[in-house]
């Protein structure tokens, strides 16, 4: 049995915060991939799952609340942890999260909560962790060697 991929520092001396949560890689036709910002800050669309939500369930939530689309939800790509702790200290977080291969389906009516950007693939250190960075190449690894 192989252990999960960890990214960022464990430390002994903190508790951690466990958030579980499932988040899209979108590519677009020029090959850029879909980020939203939030505070200052580029994220893959997703989030942390609600009670009773399947991985899938939370996808489509999120993205519909965080971008105002609809997705169409793809092949599973991996799964990670990130240890992440807030600069001042007063928080610390266990993410673990998995990454699905997806697509935008219809623009809805409702308002966005972050501003959906495009980025390159040369711009993937925009992102605010590296298990995204990670997801990310997951699927360019995969789409790789669908093309190869």
């Amino acid at each position: 049995m192989s252990e999960e991929l960890k990214f960022g520092s464990f430390s002994l001396q903190v508790e951690y915060r466990r958030r579980a949560g499932a988040y899209a890689v979108i590519f677009d036709e020029q090959g850029r991939f879909a980020s939203v910002k939030a505070r200052k800050r580029f994220f893959l669309p997703g989030g942390g799952i609600e009670a009773g939500e399947s991985l899938q369930e939370t996808l489509a939530r999120e993205v519909v609340e965080e971008c105002a689309h609809e997705v169409m939800i793809g092949r599973f790509l991996g799964s990670a942890i990130q240890y992440h702790s807030e600069p001042d200290g007063s928080r610390h977080w266990e993410f673990h999260c998995s990454y699905f291969a997806a697509s935008f389906g219809a623009l809805l009516e409702n308002e966005p909560e972050h501003e959906l950007h495009w980025l390159g693939l040369d711009e993937a250190d925009k992102l605010a962790f590296d298990i995204h960075r990670w997801g990310i190449s997951q699927m360019a690894q995969f789409s790789s060697r669908r093309d190869g």
